[in-house]
């Protein structure tokens, strides 16, 4: 397949010859014959030991050439995308340029921004993060260029041979002469889709890849790779990715890409931390990155072994001095994606790409106490924010402040727990396997190297499986997207009239469709379930009969009514709409997009919604904040709120084409989730808000009336839930709150403006009784202790007692500390044993079986109930199992 798809016109013009290479067995072409592909470790890394590029770059100048390059040669350079993909469902993070386009381009349901078009999109790719500083070129995160053209039946940009072109160019434009440049054949498949591929080897290091996408995942194509079958697309796509880090390490030739792209953040922490790195440091770096490929095949530990006898060192100087190094290495890479990811708005937490960010955070905090903690993670994160300013965001450094010190006060927590959490464990078991490495990080945060510590603590010796971080990732970076199987109604398109007219409470139509309790109109104002908005309800009423409106749904385009009886197909029927109600899920729809927005300027541009449903008298609405909001919060999120409503500002509502929409508003759209199609219907509340929205609102923001949040719950890690109340609803839950003021004003015989005084008052006075009544107990309890003390026989005491359960337990700490064996039961059937000699659980469970109760516990004190009419036979069973009368 790969030598037919690959055999381009522009390779026999211009000298190019197809190879095999010997060593890994790939194809390749190249103007000069060769017996390898030249990639390491088939060839080497010819760049470490002489000049390829005819300059040096550093990563913005770099970034710049390619884009004028490309813009020079009729590319339109567009923006870079978030790295949380806010317009996908099913992965969480971006890892190649081509995500910014996937599935709406990609799949021909929408225009490209561009076309050609130019970026460098930066990327986050987990799977790598193990390998972080050991190999001397592997990046958790980085910046793809890429070039990007759409080739659609009608509208052809260019294809196969203009891409390979404009790579041998671009090489040629920074010095690398053509007999450098070779082209390796790859196939290339994922997303469900697949094509031929090079990948652009250059002194020995892979640039770039150059995918000609141009199949898509079909069970009964022709064509298969890797054990799926793929058939012809109509779209070809190019879709190149050119390492931006690669190519300004190639123009520099350091020892590792480290020192290439961190120059300044490196030389800080070697500073810091005292680590010396000189000309030794640097020649055995530069061999690990040429040696680094036989990590796999070795494993790290045999590896490390292997290398050192290599290169003349020691394993100690290898352990200390080297690895030293490279953690300093994953700590600026660490700390760089994470700048990426939190100025992009990602919250810490255990779900989702929060749970990512926070992986990365601990990894980190880790390798900063390796060494003795002399800066801060936000240090890092900081020089790398305004370093990079051009493409992060330096107003969301305050919110990322904020966030880093709570995590690394969680982690810090997690640290002083673990000990005692793992010890548990390893009481049960000795062995502890991947999967309880996995479960104590997932549950309980605890980074495998803390486990390891802890298990050596205990005479437990544990290896950590290699690439144990990439395998937690790879769990966590995919959303779990169910394809919900829907109805399928081979019906026109139901005309939908709470859009054109939302004030609409009656109208007429015909019934196209009728089946037993369900019909379909040709047109409705009926809103169906969806968007977190319940459907409307009301009636329909047929030859003066009134049928129930008891659910309305939406399958695709065809809108389903479901009623309390059957109407014949093709009748004309009238409609009435339960208007109260839509009304007061219209107020309730509109207010969410306002609090959204005052929520975003309260506490941050970081907001992001998580979640909604709206109701007639409260809904809710849940959004990512990484930290409970505050009763102050909540005040100003009302009045930013009620701001807005008072200023009566229009509600938009339009239908709009998705690629306009996007680059209009970006995606912000996609608050409330991502819909289909080609047109997306967009509601936009002056400059506060706009999204993707289906749901029915009203014309003015003054139409809501009035807003109050009524609480706030912190459900999960890093999203919080406000219930709110809109329009008559709010004004009748805070009325239904001033009942019950006024009433618990009765009740203390105190005005509203004294309540809390009075409150506090009666507080007062009810400690002073509590600590007076405690006081009173412990005299009786005494007393009744000194009594049964001198009732025992023989140390042994079995009594039955007529006190509270509360005083119960007080009487059995006085009376333990002076015998050896006791058995309190009280008329109301509580049981309560205690024993020196570790019976008690055996007295107190046959006590409870006379008694037909039940009781459990410990061998030394242990409690139950029985039956009050059984307490006399619970009380002889007692007598009798302690051996006296």
């Amino acid at each position: 397949m790969l030598e037919k798809e690959l055999n381009l016109g522009y390779f026999q013009k211009e000298g190019f010859r197809r190879y095999k290479c010997k060593k890994c067995g790939s194809y390749f072409w190249s103007t000069t014959p060769r017996d390898n592909c030249s990639e390491a470790p088939c060839g080497r890394y010819k760049f470490l030991d002489e000049r390829i590029f005819n300059k040096k770059f550093e990563i913005g100048d770099m970034r710049k050439y390619f884009i004028k390059f490309f813009k020079d040669r009729g590319h339109t350079p567009i923006h870079r995308y978030p790295v949380v993909a806010r317009w996908r469902d099913d992965v969480f993070l971006v890892n190649a340029s081509i995500y910014d386009f996937q599935p709406h381009v990609t799949s021909g349901l929408v225009e490209p921004p561009a076309n050609p078009l130019v970026i460098s999109q930066p990327c986050i790719r987990m799977v790598d993060v193990d390998s972080v500083g050991k190999t001397g070129r592997h990046l958790t995160g980085f910046e793809m260029m890429a070039h990007h053209a759409f080739n659609y039946g009608n509208n052809w940009i260019y294809w196969k041979d203009e891409t390979v072109r404009y790579a041998v160019e671009l090489f040629e434009s920074l010095g690398v002469k053509r007999e450098d440049i070779v082209f390796k054949e790859h196939p290339w498949f994922g997303g469900g889709n697949a094509g031929a591929s090079f990948e652009v080897i250059v002194g020995g290091l892979e640039l770039a890849t150059l995918v000609f996408m141009n199949l898509k995942e079909n069970e009964n194509g022709k064509i298969e790779i890797a054990g799926n079958h793929y058939s012809e697309m109509p779209i070809k796509i190019v879709d190149t990715g050119y390492g931006l880090e690669r190519f300004v390490w190639l123009s520099k030739g350091t020892p590792t890409i480290y020192e290439a792209i961190y120059p300044n953040m490196i030389e800080k922490l070697l500073n810091i931390t005292g680590i010396e790195k000189g000309d030794k440091e640097n020649r055995v770096l530069r061999m690990l990155a040429y040696e680094s490929h036989r990590i796999a095949e070795l494993g790290e530990r045999r590896f490390r072994e292997k290398f050192a006898e290599q290169v003349g060192i020691n394993t100690k100087y290898y352990d200390t001095v080297i690895t030293a190094i490279q953690k300093i290495y994953a700590l600026a890479d660490y700390s760089r994606s994470l700048s990426f990811m939190l100025t992009d708005g990602i919250i810490p937490s255990n779900i989702q790409a929060g749970y990512l960010a926070r992986l990365l955070i601990r990894r980190s905090l880790k390798l900063l106490s390796d060494f003795g903690n002399p800066l801060s993670l936000y240090e890092l994160v900081d020089m790398h924010v305004h370093r990079f300013s051009d493409i992060m965001d330096l107003s969301m450094l305050p919110v990322i402040r904020d966030e880093l010190q709570i995590e690394e006060k969680k982690y810090s927590k997690t640290i002083r727990n673990g000990t005692e959490i793992v010890s548990r464990m390893l009481k049960k078991k000795r062995d502890l396997s991947t999967e309880n490495l996995i479960l104590l990080y997932d549950s309980h945060g605890l980074l495998p190297d803390v486990v390891k510590q802890v298990a050596e603590q205990n005479g437990v010796k544990l290896e950590i499986p290699e690439g144990f971080h990439a395998l937690v990732s790879e769990r966590h970076g995919h959303s779990a997207v169910k394809k919900k199987k829907s109805k399928v109604y081979n019906l026109p398109a139901t005309k939908k009239l709470y859009y054109n007219e939302p004030y609409l409470s009656k109208f007429t139509a015909e019934v196209i469709y009728s089946a037993q309790g369900e019909i379909v109109l040709d047109r409705t104002a009926f809103y169906p379930e969806g968007g977190g908005q319940p459907c409307d309800l009301g009636k329909i009423i047929y030859k003066e009969k009134e049928f129930k409106i008891k659910d309305v749904k939406k399958y695709g385009e065809v809108i389903v009514h479901y009623i309390d009886g059957n109407i014949p197909k093709n009748s004309k029927v009238h409609s009435i709409l339960n208007w109260e109600r839509r009304e007061r899920l219209m107020r309730m729809h509109t207010a969410e997009h306002v609090l959204l927005a005052a929520t975003r300027k309260v506490l941050g541009r970081h907001i992001w919604q998580h979640g909604t449903q709206k109701d007639v008298y409260e809904s809710r609405f849940d959004i990512a904040h990484y930290k409970p909001i505050s009763h102050k919060e909540i005040k100003n999120i009302e009045r930013e709120a009620m701001r807005i409503i008072t200023s009566n500002i229009e509600v938009e509502a339009k239908f709009m084409n998705r690629r306009e929409a996007e680059e209009k508003y970006g995606f912000i759209l996609y608050e409330g989730g991502i819909p289909p199609g080609t047109e997306i219907r967009v509601v936009k509340i002056g400059d506060y808000d706009v999204e993707a929205c289906a749901g029915t609102h009203v014309r003015r923001t003054g139409e809501i009336g009035f807003i109050k949040i009524l609480r706030t719950e912190r459900i999960q890690d890093g999203v919080s839930r406000l219930i709110y109340s809109a329009g008559l609803s709010a004004l009748e839950k805070v009325q239904n709150l001033d009942d019950l003021l006024i009433k618990s004003t009765q009740i203390v015989n105190s005005p509203v403006e004294k309540l809390p005084e009075k409150i506090q008052n009666l507080v007062n006075e009810w400690k002073i009784a509590r600590k007076e009544r405690a006081r009173a107990m412990q005299s009786v309890v005494t007393y009744m202790a000194e009594k049964l003390i001198a009732d025992a026989d023989g140390g042994k005491l079995v009594a039955i007692v007529n006190i509270s359960s509360e005083v119960l337990q007080m009487l059995m700490r006085k009376l333990s500390s002076h015998l050896k064996e006791v058995v309190l039961i009280t008329y109301e059937g509580d049981i309560m044993v205690w024993s020196k000699t570790k019976q008690a659980k055996k007295i107190a469970l046959k006590v409870a079986e006379a008694m037909e109760g039940k009781a459990g516990g410990s061998d030394t004190f242990a409690q139950g109930h029985g039956k009050i009419n059984r307490v006399k036979d619970g009380f002889n069973i007692a007598k009798e199992d302690m051996g006296y009368e």
